[in-house]
Parts: C-alpha cells; structure tokens; sequence
C-alpha cells in the first residue's frame, strides 16, 4: 500500500533537480521564455507541497487517513496536468493577444483548477489568513458588480477572469512569482548553504562573546541572532522558533520576566524582514516593482532599519539596568579564540555585498555567494561538503523556497483582481481624496490598512499586497517612491508583532511559556520606534539617507539621540529611574528628535537637557529593588 512515506524519495529527486534547473536556467547557463520558467517552478513548487505536507497536520504517532493521500494523489495530477497544458502549447500563449483571442472551456478548466491548487497549497504552508484575502478578492472579481457606491465594477466574465490569471503574466504567473523563482529562489539557497555551512552558528557565538560582561547579554544576542536569520529567512515566525530556543531560555534564567524574553525574540526576528542587505527577500521585490535598483532601495532602508535595531539594544539595556538583570552564565559562552578562529565563515557574507556593490546582477551575486559558501567551507572538516550534504543542501533550498513561491503566487491572484476590477484606481482615488484634507490621517488610515492586509502573510507576499493598494496613492501625493514603499512595507511587516493578530510574538511566548497577549502588548511597546520612523521619512526623506550630506548627517545624529530618548521614556529609566513627567518629557524630545529640522531639534535636545538635570541629583541615592519581585498571574501561565 502506497504511503507518504514511500513518496519522499521521488519528492527528494524532484526537489534537487528543482534546485538544479533554478541554477542552469537563472544562473545564465541555460535559456529558458520566463513565463515557461515560472510555469514549471510553481508546477513542480505545488507538487512537493502536496507530497511533503498532509491536508491536516497530525499529532505524533498518529497515523494519515488513506484518503488523505488519495487526495494528494489527485492534486499532484492536477498540478502536473495545468503546468503542461501551458508548457506543452508555450508559443501559442506566448503570441495570442489577450482578451482578443477566445478562451476555450479546457482553459477555462485549467485555469480554475490551477487557482484552487494554489489557495489549498497556500492553506497547507502559510494557514489561512493570506487564503482568506485573496478568496475576498476573487470574489469581488466575480461579485463586485452588484456592490453599491464606490465599490461597484462594472462587472468581469468568468472567462475573462480565467484569462487574467492564468493564460497572461498578471496573475499567478505575474511579477510576485517572476521574483520568487529567479533572484529570491537565488537567496534562498545561498541562506540554506550557510545554515548547513554552520555560518549561523558562528555568529551566534559571536554575539555570546561580544555581550559576555554586558547586563541582559542574552537578550542583546538576541538581536543579533534574529537580525542575520531574520533577514536570510524572510519568515519572522520561522526565525523566533529557530534562533529564539536559545535565546529565549537565556533570557528567562539572567532574569527577564517570560513575556519579555518572548517579545525581545519577536520584535528582533521582525526587525529582519526590514534589514539590508536580504531584507527577507523583500529587497529584490520593491527593486523590481520600483524600477529604483537593488542598491538604492537598501540604501534607503538601512538607517531605518539601524535605528529599529537601536532602539530595541537601548530599551533592553535599560529593562537589565533598572531590574538589576545579570550577565550571561559563564557555562552558555563559548570560548572567545574558538569563535575568532572561525571568523573566516563570515566571508561569503561579504563577497556577496561586494558583488552587488560592485553592480554584478542580483541574481549571480546570490550563486556567486553560494559557491563563495562551498569554497570557505572547504577550509574545515566539519563544515565541508560532501555528495551527501550538497545534496540534502540542494532538497532544502528547494523545501525552504515552498512557502515564499506558493504565496508569491497566491498575491499574484490579488494583484491581477486589483488590475482587472479596477479597485486599485478607487482606492486611490479615495486615499488622495482623504490626503488632500490632512495628510495625517490618510496616513494613519492606510498604517491601519497595512496591518489588517500584512495580518498573517509573509514578508513578501504582504509587501505585494500593500504596495499594489498602499504606496501608489502616497506616490500621487508627492512622495518619494522608496518612502512610499518603505511606509507601507514597515505597518504590513509590524503587524507579526501588532496585537490582536501578532504572529511572532504568539511565537515567542508559546517557547517562553508566558501569556501572548501580555508578550504581544510587550513586543508593541519594544518596537515602537518601528511605527513612528515612517511618518518620519515620509515628511522628510533625509531618514532614508536621501539629499545633501549636511542634512542627511544632523537627521542621523539626532535621530539617534531621539531614540536614546524614546527608549529611556518607554522603559522608565535615563539617568536613573524616571518619574511620570520625566518619562513624558523623554517621549516629546524623542518625537521631535526624530523629524529632521533645526528648531525640533534643538527643542528635544533641550527636554533631554531638563530631564538630566532633574535625574542627576538623584541617580547615587537611588538603589533598584528586584529582589522579592513576583511575576504577574499572567506571566505564570
């Protein structure tokens, strides 16, 4: 009797030989028509769905229901059967002109089952948020004639909808997974040679070193930890699990409450989809979406994201000062020659940002970088690669790159029903509408927007859906491209740590075992400079590095004197700790700290001037009382 078991072998095959054909066909070995490209890639990425995830997930022990893989028996024919119905008449789709030539009922057929396939592989490698969004817009495709108002099309055939997502490049085949399959399927990889490669754990040991005799050190490698993984993997749940089963124990033992070893975790993992050079991949998107070039966007995202970043180590050194919070154990460093001597594994790293620096394509930096990873690996027995490792190296690209293409390709469904009915235009018109009264509050209606669309949904996928409705508005405003999309990019990303629906902080306390909403409302108040930061670079782009080198250099030296000041109000503690007003007047000098220009700053370096002075009489009288302090019933859940 055939068992998923007994599948795995040939999914094992067809995945290596996945990886294999995105090298010879991207890397410029070989040519390949890019809609023929995209089509095998996702007939193949759904086939490995169906075979290595079940419909449901099971318990440990418990066995699959036959008809479950009777059922993924079907669906793997499907997808094989709607990629070959295009691969096998290429030139004819290739030629015909779209909404001219007749769609036939067998396209027709092929088309929806090939859109079905995606929303049930989305369910299986994301759950059902993304699925829900894109089913909403389906049916306002199909619906939307009947709405009243604003809302109302004018109405689109079934077949003309059939045609839009599957015969042309606008629906799944569209942009998201031209992206997904050629230069994040690229980064991918080079990620997945690394973790085998054993870089990741070496720059964990590194941050261990580096805050060995620092208060709340495991916090601070944390940071670290979760901003390397975060960027390479592009799922911010993903990394929490992966980097926060360390970190978070850690963190519990020096002294940290669990909800806020849980939010450190959540708010650093995030802070990786928003990180240059990777970005999560979301880089590469917004370069091709933009048309600005891969080196402009993390040009204009990096001081952001450094100050998201600082942010984060100040509050956390100031929650381990204020509560007394030990340093790391002396049994969890590893010895500091040892993790010298293996500095060389961060090579690949820079070989790669000196090909993209240097202007090589994206694509074969990623490859270049790859092969920099096999060659430094070399170097050492315990991190080369023999036939068996590069092998089960190439399966896990292929199985990590799974979730991206398959909702890669499920946003295409949202792009191609925002092309075709036309709501991207009313919506808009609606925004600029609101803009043209107070530019405020259009921007604090689509902030929201970007939370409830990001609810959910990967890095990528998100970043699709919000700069298709979001960035084009705020662009017809007068705003800067990069800063249009940076804005919606940081509230569609902020919303794994946004409560109610706070994805990476309900990961992190499930591993801290404290209470998610308590470590979600932690998380909200730890990444806090991350929602003020892009009302701030909308109004002045010199935060996105962007104008003369004056101006560009006082907005980075006052941002990050306004940081010092907003992480010292949120916390409760500057100089010593604060009292009501002070932590008040610490919030305003951080506020206007942070908006570029001569007289707000000065205003805030004087507030932060007048707090000092208040703090400083007090600061050796003061003596911190941790000792006896119980945790809340929350936290002892």
């Amino acid at each position: 009797m055939i068992s998923r078991a007994t599948l795995k072998p040939a999914a094992t095959v067809l995945a290596i030989g996945l990886a294999l054909f995105q090298i010879y066909f991207t890397a410029g070995f070989g040519v390949m028509d890019s809609q023929m490209l995209r089509v095998i890639h996702l007939g193949t990425v759904l086939t490995l769905v169906f075979i290595y995830l079940p419909p449901r997930k099971m318990k440990e022990g418990q066995t699959e229901n036959p008809l479950w893989l009777l059922l993924d028996l079907v669906l793997i024919c499907g997808a094989f059967w709607s990629a070959w119905f295009l691969v096998s008449d290429i030139d004819y789709y290739l030629e015909r002109i779209r909404y001219i030539d007749p769609v036939s009922d067998k396209e027709v057929l092929a088309s929806t089952v090939a859109v079905l396939l995606v929303l049930e592989a989305t369910r299986r490698v994301a759950g059902l948020p993304l699925v829900m969004v894109s089913g909403c817009f389906l049916a306002y495709g199909m619906l939307g004639q009947h709405l009243p108002g604003i809302l109302r099309h004018e109405g689109v055939s079934y077949k003309m909808l059939c045609e839009q997502l599957y015969l042309v490049t606008e629906g799944l085949y569209g942009i998201p997974l031209a992206v997904s399959s050629t230069m994040i399927f690229a980064f991918v990889m080079f990620g997945c040679f690394l973790q085998n490669a054993g870089l990741g754990q070496v720059f964990l040991d590194l941050a261990c070193v580096a805050t060995r005799r620092s208060k709340g050190g495991p916090a601070k490698v944390s940071i670290f930890a979760s901003a390397l993984f975060g960027s390479i993997s592009g799922s911010a749940v993903a990394n929490v699990y992966s980097t926060g089963t360390f970190t978070i124990p850690l963190m519990k033992r020096v002294g940290y409450s669990p909800s806020f070893a849980g939010a450190v975790e959540a708010v650093s993992s995030t802070g990786g989809q928003l990180m240059p050079p990777v970005m999560g991949a979301t880089a590469f998107v917004m370069a091709d979406v933009t048309g600005a070039g891969y080196m402009a966007v993390a040009t204009a995202a990096l001081l952001p994201s450094i100050l998201y970043y600082f942010s984060l180590l100040l509050m956390i050194h100031f929650e381990a000062v204020k509560k007394d919070i030990g340093v790391m154990p002396a049994d969890q460093i590893p010895d500091a020659r040892s993790v010298y001597r293996r500095l060389y594994h961060v090579l690949p790293i820079l070989i790669l940002i000196w090909f993209l620096v240097s202007g090589r394509s994206v694509i074969s930096s990623a490859y270049l970088g790859t092969l920099s990873v096999l060659i430094v690996s070399s170097f050492s027995k315990s991190t080369r690669f023999d036939w068996r490792k590069l092998l089960k190296t190439l399966e896990g690209s292929s199985r990590n790159a799974l979730m991206i293409s398959t909702c890669s390709a499920c946003a295409g469904i949202i792009v191609a029903m925002v092309s075709i009915t036309g709501i991207g235009y009313k919506f808009i018109s609606l925004i600029t509408d609101l803009g043209s009264f107070n530019i405020l509050l259009l921007l604090v209606l689509l902030m929201f927007t970007c939370f409830v669309l990001g609810m959910g949904v990967p890095a990528t996928p998100a970043y699709i859906i919000v700069a298709t409705l979001g960035a084009p508005a705020l662009m017809k405003l007068g705003i800067p491209t990069l800063a249009a999309h940076l804005f919606v990019l940081y509230y569609a990303i902020l919303s794994e740590i946004t409560p109610p629906v706070c994805l990476s902080a309900y990961a992190g306390a499930s591993i801290a075992k404290a209470s998610a909403m308590v470590t979600g409302m932690t998380a909200f108040r730890l990444g806090i400079v991350a929602y003020i930061i892009p009302f701030m670079f909308v109004f002045q782009p010199s935060l996105l590095l962007m104008g003369d080198t004056l101006t560009v250099l006082q907005s980075v030296i006052t941002a990050v004197i306004g940081i010092v000041a907003l992480a010292g109000g949120m916390q409760g503690y500057f100089v010593t700790a604060c009292r009501p007003a002070e932590r008040m007047l610490l919030l305003l000098a951080g506020l206007t700290l942070l908006y570029p220009g001569l007289y707000t700053d000065l205003f805030g370096l004087g507030l932060i001037a007048a707090v000092a002075m208040f703090e400083l009489p007090r600061r050796k009288s003061f003596r911190f009382q941790t000792k006896g302090e119980t945790s809340s019933p929350g936290e002892q859940l």
